[in-house]
């Protein structure tokens, strides 16, 4: 029984570490947004992180990414914003055609 107990309690910190990690590196996402872009942009992507977490880690990673190489970039619009979301969201127009025989 102590052994079970023991078990669950590992499990439970574990996860707790798990969530904590998780917890820090989305604070630091939120960081690197809050220093790009301006607060109406700021606003924007965190409804986008609600409405599609997908788009919000394509867009974070890509910001990452720009910051990491190393290149200045001036504070993102919610005008940018909207642009960059629309490209990372846009799909080939499907065609259908139809053959008469």
């Amino acid at each position: 029984m102590e052994d079970n107990e023991g078990n669950q309690q590992e499990e439970l910190r574990a996860a707790y570490q798990k969530r904590l990690q998780q917890m820090q590196a989305e604070q630091q996402k939120k960081e690197l947004l809050r220093k790009m872009m301006d607060p109406a942009a700021y606003g924007r992507m965190m409804n986008v992180r609600m409405a599609s977490p997908e788009l919000y880690e394509k867009v974070v990673s890509s910001l990452a990414y720009v910051v990491q190489s190393g290149r200045k970039m001036e504070r993102i619009t919610e005008e940018q914003l909207v642009g960059l979301l629309t490209k990372m969201t846009e799909r080939p127009e499907t065609k259908i055609e139809f053959r008469k025989k």
